[in-house]
């Protein structure tokens, strides 16, 4: 390497293709990093969306309790027991619609661009007895996020990430 550097013939085209080709790939690489951010940022953004939506949607049940003096999402039954009254809501239909899914996957023309999978969804509610730390009616939610790579000439395995979100549902009064 040192003698073709100190080489005084004046032919540099051999090294100036090497170092454009070098320039691309390393392109190409970041370019293909920033896809990969920029989809799963939108995704994430997506379902976080969705459930704090499915949150603010279970404020009726919280608001009952919280006007008796609690602040939980329960009713009495018929046998005078408390129960969780919580609805999960339609998490995968907000997803189609906010990312223009077809059935799980995304597609551009006819490529595709990435598939959501293993949707799941823990709702925590607060509990009944005041008093607690807890304060807040959380919602989380994990997806598995799945990215063909278009670097690489498909050598190279698809991108698979487990993105998580919370979202809360807290009263202002």
């Amino acid at each position: 390497m040192r003698t073709i550097l100190k080489n005084q013939e004046g032919n540099a085209a051999l090294f100036a293709v090497v170092i454009v080709l070098s320039l691309m790939l390393l392109f190409s690489a970041l370019s293909e990093y920033l896809r990969l951010q920029i989809i799963a940022s939108g995704v994430r953004d997506a379902l976080q969306s969705s459930i704090i939506a499915v949150a603010t949607e279970n404020y009726d049940e919280v608001y009952n309790g919280l006007r008796e003096g609690y602040s939980g999402a329960y009713t009495l039954d018929a046998q005078d027991r408390w129960e969780e009254r919580i609805d999960d809501g339609a998490v995968w239909e907000k997803l189609r619609q906010k990312l223009g899914l077809q059935g799980q996957q995304k597609f551009v023309g006819s490529y595709l661009e990435y598939e959501l999978s293993d949707l799941d969804i823990h709702i925590t509610n607060v509990p009944l007895a005041p008093g607690t730390t807890q304060e807040r009616f959380d919602a989380d939610a994990w997806v598995t996020l799945t990215v063909p790579l278009s670097f690489g000439w498909e050598h190279l395995p698809p991108m698979h990430i487990r993105l998580k979100v919370t979202g809360g549902y807290h009263p202002k009064f």
